[in-house]
Protein backbone atom coordinates (compact mmCIF):
# COMPACT_ATOMS: atom_id res chain seq x y z
CA UNK A 1 0.00 0.00 0.00
CA UNK A 2 1.11 3.47 0.13
CA UNK A 3 -1.10 6.87 1.26
CA UNK A 4 -3.16 8.74 -0.92
CA UNK A 5 -0.22 11.24 -1.13
CA UNK A 6 1.90 9.04 -2.37
CA UNK A 7 2.70 8.04 -6.30
CA UNK A 8 1.51 4.59 -6.82
CA UNK A 9 5.11 3.96 -8.23
CA UNK A 10 6.45 4.33 -4.61
CA UNK A 11 4.65 1.18 -3.50
CA UNK A 12 6.04 -0.71 -6.88
CA UNK A 13 9.17 0.21 -6.35
CA UNK A 14 9.09 -0.65 -2.35
CA UNK A 15 8.03 -4.39 -3.68
CA UNK A 16 10.94 -4.18 -6.18
CA UNK A 17 13.34 -4.02 -3.69
CA UNK A 18 11.96 -5.84 -1.34
CA UNK A 19 11.94 -8.81 -4.10
CA UNK A 20 15.59 -8.16 -5.28
CA UNK A 21 16.56 -8.53 -1.49
CA UNK A 22 15.14 -11.32 -0.91
CA UNK A 23 16.94 -15.43 -1.15
CA UNK A 24 14.54 -17.65 -2.39
CA UNK A 25 14.83 -20.97 -2.19
CA UNK A 26 11.21 -21.14 -2.68
CA UNK A 27 8.87 -19.04 -4.17
CA UNK A 28 6.92 -16.49 -2.91
CA UNK A 29 3.14 -15.87 -3.88
CA UNK A 30 1.83 -12.15 -4.45
CA UNK A 31 -1.86 -12.75 -3.40
CA UNK A 32 -5.02 -10.15 -4.19
CA UNK A 33 -6.05 -7.85 -1.74
CA UNK A 34 -9.68 -7.46 -0.95
CA UNK A 35 -9.41 -3.35 0.17
CA UNK A 36 -7.23 -0.53 0.26
CA UNK A 37 -7.87 1.97 -2.51
CA UNK A 38 -3.95 2.46 -2.56
CA UNK A 39 -2.97 -1.38 -2.08
CA UNK A 40 -0.65 -2.93 -5.23
CA UNK A 41 -2.83 -5.63 -5.35
CA UNK A 42 -6.32 -4.77 -5.15
CA UNK A 43 -7.28 -3.52 -8.76
CA UNK A 44 -6.10 -4.76 -12.08
CA UNK A 45 -4.23 -1.98 -12.86
CA UNK A 46 -2.24 -1.46 -9.90
CA UNK A 47 -1.40 -5.34 -10.56
CA UNK A 48 -0.53 -4.91 -14.00
CA UNK A 49 1.86 -1.72 -12.26
CA UNK A 50 3.10 -3.90 -9.80
CA UNK A 51 3.82 -7.41 -11.97
CA UNK A 52 5.91 -4.73 -14.58
CA UNK A 53 8.26 -3.55 -11.67
CA UNK A 54 8.97 -7.01 -10.29
CA UNK A 55 9.82 -8.29 -13.94
CA UNK A 56 13.50 -6.92 -13.89
CA UNK A 57 14.13 -8.65 -10.99
CA UNK A 58 16.71 -11.14 -11.11
CA UNK A 59 14.13 -13.04 -8.55
CA UNK A 60 11.24 -12.84 -10.81
CA UNK A 61 10.65 -16.24 -11.86
CA UNK A 62 10.08 -17.08 -8.22
CA UNK A 63 7.49 -14.57 -7.51
CA UNK A 64 3.86 -16.44 -8.22
CA UNK A 65 0.35 -15.55 -7.62
CA UNK A 66 -2.01 -16.53 -5.45
CA UNK A 67 -5.86 -15.73 -6.13
CA UNK A 68 -8.55 -15.06 -3.45
CA UNK A 69 -12.04 -15.71 -4.39
CA UNK A 70 -13.27 -13.40 -1.82
CA UNK A 71 -10.61 -10.83 -2.13
CA UNK A 72 -11.76 -10.16 -5.97
CA UNK A 73 -15.19 -10.07 -5.52
CA UNK A 74 -15.04 -7.67 -2.55
CA UNK A 75 -12.15 -5.71 -5.06
CA UNK A 76 -15.17 -5.25 -6.98
CA UNK A 77 -13.39 -7.11 -10.15
CA UNK A 78 -15.72 -8.66 -12.85
CA UNK A 79 -15.93 -12.62 -11.38
CA UNK A 80 -16.39 -13.61 -15.28
CA UNK A 81 -12.94 -12.06 -16.47
CA UNK A 82 -10.94 -12.14 -13.76
CA UNK A 83 -9.09 -15.05 -13.50
CA UNK A 84 -8.02 -14.16 -17.54
CA UNK A 85 -7.75 -10.83 -16.86
CA UNK A 86 -5.38 -11.97 -13.87
CA UNK A 87 -3.32 -13.87 -16.06
CA UNK A 88 -2.88 -11.97 -18.50
CA UNK A 89 -1.27 -9.72 -16.39
CA UNK A 90 0.93 -12.29 -14.18
CA UNK A 91 1.04 -14.96 -16.37
CA UNK A 92 -0.08 -17.62 -13.92
CA UNK A 93 -1.85 -18.13 -11.20
CA UNK A 94 0.29 -20.90 -8.70
CA UNK A 95 -2.65 -21.21 -5.58
CA UNK A 96 -6.33 -20.26 -5.37
CA UNK A 97 -7.62 -19.08 -2.20
CA UNK A 98 -10.82 -20.42 -1.68
CA UNK A 99 -13.45 -19.01 0.31
CA UNK A 100 -17.40 -17.18 -0.33
CA UNK A 101 -17.83 -13.62 0.98
CA UNK A 102 -19.58 -12.49 3.75
CA UNK A 103 -19.76 -8.92 2.20
CA UNK A 104 -21.04 -7.44 -0.88
CA UNK A 105 -19.08 -6.76 -4.49
CA UNK A 106 -17.21 -3.80 -4.47
CA UNK A 107 -17.01 -3.49 -0.87
CA UNK A 108 -12.96 -3.67 0.18
CA UNK A 109 -14.16 -6.01 3.51
CA UNK A 110 -12.31 -9.33 3.65
CA UNK A 111 -14.77 -11.10 5.56
CA UNK A 112 -14.58 -14.84 4.50
CA UNK A 113 -17.68 -17.20 4.06
CA UNK A 114 -18.50 -20.47 4.20
CA UNK A 115 -18.76 -21.94 0.19
CA UNK A 116 -22.46 -21.64 -0.94
CA UNK A 117 -22.95 -18.82 2.34
CA UNK A 118 -21.79 -16.01 0.59
CA UNK A 119 -22.35 -13.31 -1.30
CA UNK A 120 -20.79 -14.62 -4.61
CA UNK A 121 -23.07 -16.74 -6.97
CA UNK A 122 -22.32 -20.47 -6.90
CA UNK A 123 -21.58 -20.48 -10.81
CA UNK A 124 -19.09 -17.66 -10.90
CA UNK A 125 -17.27 -19.43 -7.75
CA UNK A 126 -17.18 -22.69 -9.31
CA UNK A 127 -16.15 -20.98 -12.69
CA UNK A 128 -13.36 -19.16 -11.15
CA UNK A 129 -11.97 -22.71 -9.54
CA UNK A 130 -11.90 -24.54 -13.18
CA UNK A 131 -10.66 -21.44 -14.95
CA UNK A 132 -7.86 -20.85 -12.40
CA UNK A 133 -6.73 -24.70 -12.78
CA UNK A 134 -4.95 -24.39 -9.67
CA UNK A 135 -4.55 -25.95 -6.45
CA UNK A 136 -7.18 -24.83 -4.08
CA UNK A 137 -6.84 -23.86 -0.42
CA UNK A 138 -10.16 -23.79 1.51
CA UNK A 139 -9.67 -20.53 3.73
CA UNK A 140 -13.10 -20.52 5.23
CA UNK A 141 -14.32 -20.16 8.64
CA UNK A 142 -14.94 -22.98 11.34
CA UNK A 143 -13.74 -26.21 12.04
CA UNK A 144 -13.83 -29.45 10.77
CA UNK A 145 -17.22 -29.89 10.04
CA UNK A 146 -17.58 -27.01 8.25
CA UNK A 147 -14.93 -27.17 6.13
CA UNK A 148 -15.71 -31.30 5.16
CA UNK A 149 -19.13 -29.47 4.26
CA UNK A 150 -17.09 -26.96 1.64
CA UNK A 151 -14.73 -29.71 0.65
CA UNK A 152 -18.04 -31.49 -0.63
CA UNK A 153 -19.59 -28.33 -1.58
CA UNK A 154 -17.08 -27.46 -4.26
CA UNK A 155 -16.68 -31.40 -5.18
CA UNK A 156 -20.19 -31.70 -5.77
CA UNK A 157 -19.82 -28.81 -8.34
CA UNK A 158 -16.41 -29.82 -9.85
Amino acid sequence: HVTADDDPAVGVENWRKCVDGLELPVPILIENTAGGKHAMARYLESLAALWDGLRGSENFEQVGFCFDTCHAFAAGLDMASVVDDIRAITGRIDLIHLNDSQRPAGSGADRHANLGEGLIPADELVAMVRAAEAPAVLETPGGIAEHARDLEWIHARL
